[in-house]
């Protein structure tokens, strides 16, 4: 049971720092993000669901939970941004607040836009302290079945499923060389929560980059092998095919479910940008970072059935450290220059 991640988060929030540091360790094992909105009860979301803080601890009961005033979640706010809203004005227009390293509390408050663009926020309603934590081998699915790295691998799953733990863990697989030689990995971390941890030596992290730009830095400076990007968005597809016309290898996540991947534009547009031929689609809330299929893509919009990739790839194919049939542990060439 590891709980270290609720325990850095409940010492960013002040007003309920002690109570909340005070819980069982079950409850801190399960939780997913904290949840706290102006006149309403503290939340815990988990794998048990939703939590109230209570005067004696956690209760089920919403009635019988710790009640935040207005003037409190201003105060929650201010500490979060450090007494300076303005050093988080870019941040805070696409709705969250950077606290450190793996640490992120979205924002949920009044748009003030311009142009179609939200340009601040303002009369601030809620905040919610996400949970980072580790789930160490989550990715090890993919070498072990044999899946082609090589090919691209994009990781689908909805809020609390495990993609940036996911994620997190097949880079440091990677930079390590624990199925096969290292390679060199460049992160690019628009939101602070990927790259905190220990990445192993041939990690690169490009921290508060937004994913396009950071993108190309990597590409014209680092000569990454793979490159990794969290959460991607409409507004990224020029970036990732770009990257997979330059030979880069993508391991990337993005919102949805095992159905959208041929429904949701966004995600038939990645599948049909050729930057992957491997979908991850994780189980869902109730058990982060597992993963309920491996689903075949391709750039025509094709998707397959996951049961093709077996227990191994067909034929001796070369794959991102996963054995081939006949053959020894490979991984993904350099990319091209």
């Amino acid at each position: 049971m590891d709980t270290s991640g609720f325990d850095t988060v409940a010492r960013h929030i002040p007003l309920y720092r002690e109570r909340l540091l005070a819980l069982p360790g079950w409850v801190k094992d399960q939780a997913f993000d904290i949840h706290i909105a102006s006149g309403q009860p503290l939340s815990l979301s988990g794998k048990e669901g939703a939590l109230f803080l209570g005067k004696k601890g956690v209760t089920r009961a919403f009635q019988e939970g710790i009640v935040t005033t207005p003037q409190q979640l201003r105060e929650l706010f201010l500490a979060a941004c450090g007494h300076s809203v303005f050093r988080h004005e870019e941040e805070l227009r696409q709705g969250y607040v950077r606290l450190g390293e793996n640490l992120r509390v979205g924002v949920c408050g009044t748009a003030v836009a311009e142009g179609g663009q939200v340009r601040s926020l303002r009369d601030i309603t809620a905040l919610v302290y996400r949970i980072p934590r580790q789930v160490p081998g989550c990715g090890d699915r993919l070498f072990l079945e044999g899946v082609p790295l090589e090919r691209g691998v994009l990781v689908v799953g909805p809020p609390s499923s495990g993609k940036t733990t996911f994620l997190r863990d097949v880079a440091r697989s990677l930079s390590l060389g624990r199925f096969g030689p290292s390679r060199r990995v460049a992160v690019v971390d628009e939101r602070g929560e990927l790259g905190g941890y220990d990445l192993g030596p041939n990690a690169d992290v490009l921290r508060g980059y937004p994913k396009a730009a950071g993108l190309d830095a990597a590409i014209r400076t680092l000569s990454p092998e793979v490159a990794v990007l969290d959460e991607l968005s409409q507004g990224d597809l020029e970036a990732v095919r770009g990257a997979a016309a330059a030979g880069v290898v993508l391991l990337a996540s993005v919102h949805g479910e095992a159905e959208h991947l041929s429904q949701r534009p966004l995600c038939r547009a990645l599948v049909e940008s050729g930057a992957f031929g491997t979908a991850v689609c994780l189980a869902g809330r109730g058990a982060p970072g597992e993963v309920a299929a491996l689903v075949p893509v391709g750039p025509e919009g094709g998707v397959g059935r996951h049961e093709a990739f077996g227990s191994g790839a067909a034929g001796g194919q070369r794959v991102a450290g996963g054995p081939g049939r006949g053959g020894a542990p490979q991984a993904p060439g350099p990319a091209a220059a």
